[in-house]
Parts: structure tokens; C-alpha cells; sequence
């Protein structure tokens, strides 16, 4: 809870500079002021809000999923299913994680075009978001198999807003 808490206010701070910054940027433009760095300051920001932010998505399970087929399955297969999915998505974060680390570290010696900042600092953003995301599937992982152990699905029933008052079930 507190990483989540940390990462949101992470997030919060890099979008409103983000947005800042550009809103800065298209108004000196339009007096003829031309503030060419701002753009590899917004490219830099705004990945590592994608990157925190898919996280923090995935820690509230709000990535766009189809589970048209899957919702009409016993909740035991749908915990196996899962269970599945988040081992194929730890692989998947461990590849990036990887690969990620290896082109941070050969890019260490380039420059933005119009700052002297390592583009390093937007390349560590994919494996710092795949570790963060990495640490969430674990949990996820955790839980699958601490269902399939004590055989309790009460977990993956979703809770729905009822209609009448907002209250959830």
C-alpha cells in the first residue's frame, strides 16, 4: 500500500510537470519563442509516467482485459488461468527487465539533442517499470497459489456497484 501510495504521488508530480511544461512551451511557440528542449524534457516525463503508471494499473487491475469466456469458467480453472497469465506476464517483465538494464547501459554515452542528460534516464525507465510491475505479479502470483492451497476463490469474485445507493458487494 505505501509503494502504491508513493508511485501516485510520483506519477501526480512527473503529469503535472509534464503538463505544465508543454502548456509553457505551446504558448512561448505561439509568440515566436521557441523552447526546443522542452520537448526531450516531455519525452523524458512522460515515459516514466507510463511506466510507474502501468504499474499502478496493474496493482488495480484496470489493463484492458477479455474475460468474456474465461468468467464463465468454475472459479478454480479461472484461478489456474491467472495463475497461468501472471507467470507468462513474470516472464515477459524479466525479459524487459533484462533487456531494458542492457540498452540503459548502452546508451549511457547519448545525449537528448538539446540537453546534456544521458538518454539513459528514459531508457531505466523500462526495466525500473518492469521491476515494479514484476514485484506486483509476484503478489498476484502469491495469491493464485495461496487459493489453489487453501481452496478459497473468494478472492476473484469482483466486486459490482449496485444501482441503487453505490454500494458494493
Amino acid at each position: 500500500m505505501l509503494m502504491k501510495n508513493i508511485e501516485e504521488k510520483i506519477v501526480v508530480v512527473l503529469l503535472a510537470l509534464l503538463i505544465i511544461l508543454v502548456f509553457i512551451a505551446a504558448s512561448l511557440r505561439w509568440f515566436g519563442v521557441s523552447v526546443a528542449w522542452s520537448i526531450d524534457i516531455a519525452q523524458l516525463l512522460f515515459v516514466w509516467v507510463c511506466f510507474i503508471g502501468a504499474d499502478l494499473a496493474l496493482r488495480s487491475n484496470s489493463h484492458v482485459g477479455v474475460d468474456m469466456l474465461t468468467k464463465k469458467l468454475p472459479l478454480s480453472i479461472q484461478n489456474i488461468t491467472l495463475l497461468f497469465c501472471n507467470l507468462l506476464i513474470f516472464a515477459f517483465l524479466i525479459m524487459v527487465l533484462f533487456f531494458g538494464s542492457k540498452l540503459c547501459i548502452e546508451n549511457y554515452q547519448r545525449n537528448f539533442n538539446t540537453i546534456p542528460i544521458s538518454y539513459s534516464f528514459v531508457t531505466l525507465s523500462a526495466p525500473v517499470g518492469a521491476f515494479l510491475m514484476g514485484l506486483t505479479t509476484i503478489g498476484r502470483i502469491k495469491n493464485n497459489i495461496k487459493n489453489i492451497i487453501h481452496k478459497d476463490y473468494s478472492s476473484l469474485i469482483k466486486k459490482e456497484t449496485l444501482e441503487d445507493g453505490g454500494q458494493t458487494l
